[in-house]
C-alpha cells in the first residue's frame, strides 16, 4: 500500500491500463468431499481459513496480490498495480513454496479436533486432507479499477487471465500440480524440473500454446513435491522427452514403445500423461494424420 501512495497519491496506478503480469489461479483438490464431510458450515470455514491463511501470506511474500477468493480457489498475480521485477519467478517460487508448505499443513489438519470428519474421510480415500492445482500465466492484460459506480474493485482481465484459469483446471488432466504456460516459461531465470505436457489450443482459442509442468526447483532439497528419487525422476524425463521428441516427427511406432516403457514402471512421477500419449500414438497409427502438427484441441475447461 506504502508503494501505491508513492506514486501519484496512488491515483496513477489505480487507472486502467495494459500491462505485463502473471497471474495465478489455484484450487483445492476434492473440495465437494471436504464439504460433505464437514459436519457443519463453520467448521468448512474454519478448516480453509486454516488452508487461506498461510497461502495468502505466501503470495503477499512473494510480492503478489490476492485478487480474490472464489470458494476454495484462489486468484492472485504479480506486476500490478505497480512493477515487480522477476514477477514469473516469483510466480512459480510463491506456487511451490505453496505446495512445500502443504506437508505441514495436513499434519496439523490431522491433529485439529475440529476436523477429524474430514481427516477420516480423506485417510479412508487414501489422500491428504488438502491438495491442490496451480495455474500460471504470463501476457499483456487489462489492469485497473472496475466494477459500478457503488461498488468497484482494482482487478485485472483479458485473455492472459482466462489462460491461466484454464491450465489450473488442466492439472486434473495431466496429473499435475503446477501447470505453466510457454509464455511463462520463456521469461524464466531460476532453476526449475520441467516437463513438456503438451501443445494444445484450448476451449474458446485458436493459437496453440505449450503446457509444461514444474515439478519443483532444480536443486538439492530435503523434501520434494515429487514422490520418486531425483535419480529415477532424470531418467523418466529423459526417456519422456525423446518420447516426446518422436512423438511430434509423428513417429507414432518408436515414441509408443518409450511410452508404455515408462508406463509400465512401478514407479513414476506422473500416473496420466504416458496413457494420454500411448492413446493417441495408437490411434494415430492405425489413421496416420496428414500434415501432423502435434497440437490437441481441448474442447472442455479442463
Amino acid at each position: 500500500m506504502e508503494d501505491i501512495l508513492k506514486h501519484e497519491g496512488g491515483n496513477g496506478v489505480m487507472a486502467g491500463m495494459s500491462r505485463e503480469g502473471t497471474v495465478f489461479f489455484s484450487d483445492v483438490r476434492g473440495f465437494t468431499n471436504i464439504s460433505e464431510a464437514s459436519p457443519d458450515p463453520k467448521t468448512l470455514i474454519e478448516f480453509l481459513n486454516e488452508y487461506m491463511d498461510p497461502m495468502t501470506d505466501i503470495v503477499i511474500e512473494q510480492e503478489g496480490t490476492v485478487d480474490k477468493f472464489i470458494g476454495d480457489a484462489i486468484m492472485a498475480y504479480w506486476n500490478a498495480p505497480i512493477d515487480v521485477e522477476g514477477h514469473p519467478d516469483k510466480a512459480v517460487i510463491a506456487s511451490l513454496q505453496q505446495l512445500h508448505a502443504l506437508r505441514a499443513l495436513n499434519v496439523k489438519l490431522k491433529a485439529d479436533e475440529r476436523f477429524k470428519d474430514v481427516v477420516q474421510m480423506s485417510e479412508e480415500n487414501g489422500v491428504e486432507p488438502v491438495d491442490i492445482g496451480i495455474g500460471l500465466n504470463t501476457g499483456i492484460a487489462i489492469v485497473g479499477e472496475m466494477g459500478s459506480r457503488g461498488r468497484s474493485d482494482y482487478t485485472v482481465i483479458g485473455d492472459p487471465i482466462n489462460l491461466g484459469a484454464r491450465l489450473e483446471s488442466l492439472c486434473k488432466f495431466y496429473n499435475s500440480k503446477l501447470n505453466i504456460s510457454n509464455f511463462t516459461k520463456e521469461k524464466l531465470t531460476g532453476d526449475y524440473i520441467y516437463r513438456f505436457l503438451d501443445l494444445v489450443t484450448v476451449k474458446g482459442k485458436k493459437e496453440p500454446i505449450e503446457i509444461w509442468q514444474i515439478h519443483d526447483y532444480d536443486k538439492e532439497m530435503d523434501e520434494t513435491i515429487y514422490d520418486v528419487s531425483r535419480e529415477q525422476l532424470d531418467k523418466e524425463l529423459t526417456l519422456y522427452h525423446q518420447g516426446i521428441a518422436l512423438y511430434k516427427e509423428a513417429k507414432f511406432e518408436e515414441a509408443l514403445a518409450i511410452f508404455k516403457d515408462i508406463d509400465s514402471w512401478e514407479e513414476k512421477s506422473n500416473k496420466n500423461v504416458y496413457a494420454m500419449y500411448i492413446e493417441r500414438c495408437e490411434h494415430y497409427i492405425e489413421e496416420p494424420p496428414v500434415d501432423f502438427n502435434g497440437v490437441f484441441v481441448h474442447t472442455t475447461k479442463g
